[in-house]
């Protein structure tokens, strides 16, 4: 052997048919034969092979050269469980970057392969798992939320003081609220009549009760009160109505003119 090119000595091994070893190599092979050089210069080597693993390729002493494991092996998945005793990627010319054989590269394009299969399954179970913790604080979340309209609903359909000794069961509806722009005006004023966004719904409760109570108060003077009284008043309001109308128009007029006079000067 030559000590000063140790990747120059070179000794042949046969492959094993259907093994991965061979897929890569039987391009080289000719007229059905299944031997390659190799530039094995290890001093040790495999006694007994592991029952897992199936030998790919034997020196002519019958020392296993190669090995996987069927069931750990697949690029695609990230999968790559074998062993090799010689170096594909040091079977070069030494005057040139040549492979004695293309499959010497066709092994580390597997690899790398494997690699990147790998790491993107390495990425996808990360997100899945993070993914699911999020949905499942969502879904805390969401519970939280359904219980403080509940107990809003019920204050305001029942007219009680207290639903709940804890009254920071509300804040969670309060805050979605706050925080969520996509509700409509009818849906938000709707969820405020329930009192979720209500930090004292007690004092809410007494000030419904307290329009309820003025409402039917108007109502019994309305009742009392002739068809002469009652058209009269509404004529009243809706002159009104009209006044206002005009001095809200007149009052934006005048505040265009002083607008256009101020970008003028």
């Amino acid at each position: 052997m030559n000590y000063e090119n140790y990747d120059g000595h070179r000794h042949v091994v046969r492959l094993v048919e259907n093994t991965p070893l061979h897929e890569w190599f039987k391009d080289c092979l000719e007229n059905g034969k299944t031997e390659i050089s190799v530039n094995s210069y290890h001093h040790q080597g495999v006694n007994r092979l592991a029952q897992r693993f199936v030998p790919m390729a034997f020196a002519p002493d019958g020392l296993i050269e190669g090995f996987y494991d069927p069931d750990a092996y697949n690029p695609d998945e990230g999968k790559f469980i074998m062993g090799l005793q010689f170096h594909p990627e040091r079977m070069r010319d030494q005057e040139s970057d040549v492979f004695d054989y293309p499959g010497c590269a066709a092994a580390y394009r597997e690899f790398v392969k494997a690699v990147i299969a790998y790491e993107k399954r390495l990425r996808g179970s990360r997100n899945v798992s993070k993914r699911l913790k999020f949905e499942g604080e969502l879904e805390k979340k969401k519970r939280s939320i359904v219980r403080s309209f509940s107990i809003a609903k019920n204050m305001y359909s029942n007219g009680r003081e207290r639903i709940s000794p804890n009254d920071s069961e509300l804040e969670a509806g309060a805050e979605f609220l706050e925080a969520n722009t996509a509700l409509s005006l009818q849906q938000e004023n709707r969820l405020k009549q329930m009192g979720a966004t209500v930090g004292n719904a007690s004092a809410y409760i007494n000030r419904l009760q307290m329009n309820v109570e003025r409402e039917k108060a108007a109502r019994a003077i309305i009742g009392r009160m002739s068809i002469e009284q009652l058209s009269d008043m509404v004529s009243f309001y809706h002159k009104m109505g009209q006044m206002c109308s005009e001095v809200l128009l007149e009052r934006k007029l005048k505040g265009l003119m002083m607008s256009e006079v101020a970008d003028q000067l």
